[in-house]
């Protein structure tokens, strides 16, 4: 199954709007996000990759959803055998869809860079990104202007 078709099923059990606020134009934001910090080094761009399309997959509104990243995880997991990670790298995948809105940071790179590449898309709903909430490599004003 392709990242194509991965997305495809997604879309088909996804309950908010696909084009509103954590829909696909948001996975698209996250996916050029974590393209900018991979190249600042020492990220797996894969996992990045597939968190984009992860993270907010399970939503079940655009408001206050706690459980909807343990939720997105799970659903990677069904897709298991079609998503081209070791079983130490997909772990860091569901770690990132997991947290992403309970911890601030993580200390693994990759995990905190899926954070950011997420919050680097809050201009889409009017709210200033503050980049004590970043990993290192996100707080530059230069990668935050460009997401903003």
């Amino acid at each position: 199954m392709t990242t194509k078709e991965i997305l495809l099923a997604i879309k088909e059990q996804f309950k908010v709007d696909w084009w509103g606020l954590h829909g696909i134009i948001h996975f698209h934001n996250a996916y050029l996000n974590g393209q900018l910090l991979v190249q600042q080094g020492g990220v797996n761009q894969r996992v990045l990759e597939y968190f984009s399309i992860f993270h907010d997959s399970c939503r079940e509104n655009d408001s206050i959803d706690g459980d909807h990243g343990k939720r997105g995880a799970a659903l990677a997991y069904t897709f298991r055998d079609q998503i081209l990670l070791n079983d130490e790298d997909f772990l860091l995948l569901q770690t990132a869809c997991a947290l992403h809105t309970s911890s601030v940071s993580h200390h693994d790179i990759t995990v905190d860079c899926c954070f950011s590449s997420d919050r680097l898309d809050l201009g889409r709903v009017g709210k200033h990104i503050d980049p004590a909430f970043l990993c290192p490599m996100a707080q530059q004003n230069e990668i935050i202007e460009q997401c903003y």
